[in-house]
């Protein structure tokens, strides 16, 4: 295996996913909400456009693959085509919700838990690396493959397929440039909390002497304003001087008609009686806590709309009471106390 290229390797070998306890899992709460975000941008509407976007461009290559064998621009196709494919086998999803779910479910400085090793979270971020150059490759080749075909398509060659074709291609490139640079924020982040992992000597996974790049660059995305849309596209200042529709009285009277809806009021929306105030210098002691859990845990199960705690699941719940009780039996008192504080003012 070639270390300069240990990204490039598609039958990566994944190291054990082993959990070590460590002292402090403040850190891994903002792996978790880095990765949780990341996520949510790969489920988003974009992120389902372009591979409905990657499929259409397989169909299209494989409708003109003969017709078009002999053109030196359709291997640009072919090798984006490949590309695509590859990145939906990657599937970088997958491995980060693997990783996400070994992280403890409760994270605070003073609380101990079971971390994954540095090892998990290097194969992470060599799979993040692998997302990234391979959307630098499809950018590649949609560059290639429009330069090509635009050519053709100004000597009204193919005109309907290949407007299609470019269309998909500009829409693959622009919703690459979004993802590329989702996954380069992940990366910076992630790879500052590298050093926070536990070590294993024997599961290390990257070989000798081999350094992970220390940032990834984001792609500057620029958007053109209208106003220099109209100085680049003079076309569109010549639209302006049309001569405008003829108003008639009758027009002019039925407009004001319409402009004439009165005086907006703002009204106040009235307070809800439902709504219960709470706040945090109530659980003062360790008795207040304990009728604060009995009194929560009533309302969870008649009336969860209404509770204090309804922002808060019901494993995030139940955690939050289990390692008080386990405080208490440990006769750490303050601890408790501070930890239940903490875990709440988050939540709440």
């Amino acid at each position: 295996m070639s270390t300069l290229c240990l990204w490039n390797e598609f039958e990566l070998k994944k190291p054990p996913l082993v959990t070590i306890q460590v002292e402090d899992t403040g850190f891994a709460k903002h792996v978790f909400v880095d990765i949780n975000r990341y996520l949510q941008h790969q489920t988003a509407p974009v992120a389902l456009e372009f591979n409905q976007t990657a499929a259409l461009v397989g169909r299209l290559m494989a409708r003109r693959k003969s017709s078009f064998r002999t053109m030196p621009g359709f291997a640009s196709v072919r090798k984006l085509n490949e590309a695509l494919c590859r990145l939906l086998r990657l599937d970088l999803p997958r491995d980060l919700e693997h990783f996400r779910g070994a992280l403890p479910d409760v994270c605070d400085d003073e609380l101990s838990g079971e971390m994954p090793t540095r090892s998990s979270l290097e194969y992470i971020l060599v799979r993040l690396l692998s997302f990234y150059h391979l959307h630098e490759r499809i950018r590649q080749c949609c560059v290639k493959t429009a330069r090509y075909f635009g050519q053709m398509l100004s000597n009204n060659f193919f005109m309907e397929f290949l407007t299609v074709l470019l269309a998909a291609i500009a829409k693959i490139n622009n919703i690459s440039k979004l993802q590329a640079n989702n996954c380069a924020k992940l990366y910076n982040k992630l790879l500052k909390q590298r050093c926070n992992f536990p070590t294993v000597e024997k599961h290390k996974f990257l070989p000798e002497n081999y350094e992970m790049p220390t940032q990834l660059l984001e792609i500057k995305l620029t958007e053109q304003t209208p106003s220099e849309a109209k100085e680049t596209n003079p076309a569109t200042v010549t639209l302006n001087t049309q001569p405008s529709a003829v108003v008639t009285k009758m027009d002019r009277a039925m407009k004001k008609a319409k402009a004439d809806v009165g005086i907006v009021v703002a009204r106040q929306k009235p307070k809800s009686s439902t709504e219960t105030a709470f706040h945090l210098d109530s659980l003062a002691t360790v008795d207040d806590v304990k009728r604060f859990i009995v009194r929560e845990s009533k309302a969870r199960q008649q009336t969860p709309k209404n509770c204090v705690t309804n922002s808060m699941q019901n494993h995030e719940w139940l955690s939050a009471k289990t390692i008080f009780e386990q405080k208490l039996k440990a006769k750490e008192e303050a601890k408790a106390l501070n930890i239940f504080r903490k875990f709440i003012a988050n939540k709440i």
